[in-house]
């Protein structure tokens, strides 16, 4: 994974670089529906950066529902707690910070799953930057109760184009990598959708999604 040091720099400006999330908004919609949440719901949004997540799924889980907000970077994890509390939400947002890289971090992530149940996992924009993505992945999947609807969205270039290159070194990343795989090979109702916002860079964001047996 990119070491957090990287996002804790880059977190004050994370939103600024992505165009205010433009290049993303789509897909995001499309994951988020993908999930299937209702009034009342819990969520976890793996990956959740600065939390521009966050209010949509409070407006469809509501006051009853909650969201466990996770990411591996302090100051992510900061700008995410800042935009909750701006908005009055953050009585409905459980944060966890936890260094996905190591075992260790995975498993704090696993038990937080398994003490909260949540039947919608959300993973956004993070699997990339992940080298043991596929640990990782197969772990939370297995932590989560069945019936769990898992979505996924993250960048993909089936070859390593210049544009590539670049997603690679802005987002410490590896884009070339399959990782809506564990989903495809062990959830029932899976789904695999393409969009195409980086055309002059070759670089797709992909949403997929399934619900565990």
């Amino acid at each position: 994974m990119a070491e957090s040091a990287w996002y804790d720099k880059f977190a004050p400006l994370y939103d600024v670089g992505t165009a205010g999330d433009f290049f993303y908004r789509k897909p995001r919609e499309v994951a988020i529906d993908q999930l299937d949440l209702g009034v009342g719901c819990q969520v976890a949004d793996v990956f959740c950066g600065t939390g521009v997540d966050l209010p949509t799924l409070i407006q469809k889980v509501g006051t009853k529902g909650a969201v466990l907000a996770v990411d591996g970077s302090h100051e992510m994890l900061e700008q995410a707690r800042s935009r909750a509390g701006k908005l009055h939400i953050d009585s409905n947002v459980e944060f966890l910070e936890a260094d996905f890289s190591r075992s260790t971090g995975i498993g704090v992530v696993e038990a937080a799953i398994t003490e909260k149940q949540p039947k919608h996992v959300f993973f956004s924009l993070g699997l990339t930057c992940l080298e043991n993505w596929r640990e990782f992945c197969s772990r939370i999947f297995d932590a989560a109760p069945s019936g769990t609807r898992f979505a996924i969205m993250d960048v993909y270039s089936n070859r390593l184009t210049l544009g590539a290159r670049f997603i690679n070194w802005i987002g410490a990343a590896d884009c070339c990598r399959n990782v809506w795989k564990i989903l495809e090979e062990r959830c029932e109702s899976f789904a695999w959708q393409e969009f195409r916002p980086f055309k002059i860079l070759g670089v797709s964001v992909i949403v997929a999604s399934g619900t565990k047996p």
